[in-house]
């Protein structure tokens, strides 16, 4: 199982599909491909948890609730510095993802366990398998990044709550990590 330190999510046009390119701890690269539809239940399940985490005041999807995730993502947003995009060598290892496991535990780490193949399990064939581990910040992080090229894609934009879209935009449509 590779587990990533590091990833890098961009929008490519000629594939339609979103390339994360990740970083394990002993430096070697992964190409991983998320389709529009797989990251839909991705995001649908991560924003999810995201509002269930978070200590809002009245009912989910209230105008204050909305107005706390749009600060609480906002403040994510602002602490993400600037780093060097991880880049794919002609070695690095390509997978197209059907399938993602997350998982969340206790202490509020989320876990994704990206999966080569359909049904594989984790422990039985941990060959074709990457996991990227994140805390509540880098998870918004992530998200606005995810929300920056899918809006470059021009993928339909009725998956994100009105809260991210109150979040500033980053400036560039380059590469995000």
């Amino acid at each position: 199982m590779i587990n990533l330190e590091r990833i890098t999510t961009e929008y490519v046009e000629v594939e339609d599909r979103i390339r994360l390119t990740g970083e394990s701890e002993d430096n070697q690269t992964i190409v991983l491909w998320l389709t529009q539809r797989l990251l839909t239940q991705i995001i649908s399940h991560l924003l999810g948890l995201i509002e269930k985490q978070s200590p809002t005041p009245g009912e989910k999807g209230a105008p204050t609730s909305s107005l706390l995730q749009g600060f609480a993502q906002q403040a994510a947003e602002a602490e993400l510095a600037p780093e060097q995009p991880v880049r794919a060598v002609s070695s690095s290892i390509s997978w197209l993802i059907p399938e993602v496991d997350i998982t969340l535990s206790p202490e509020g780490t989320l876990v994704l366990l990206f999966k080569r193949d359909l049904g594989a399990v984790a422990g039985q064939d941990d060959e074709g398998m990457a996991t990227l581990t994140v805390v509540s910040k880098q998870l918004r992080q992530w998200l606005g990044i995810l929300h920056a090229q899918w809006r470059r894609a021009d993928w339909p934009l009725a998956i994100w709550p009105t809260w991210m879209d109150e979040s500033p935009a980053p400036g560039s449509s380059n590469p995000l990590h």
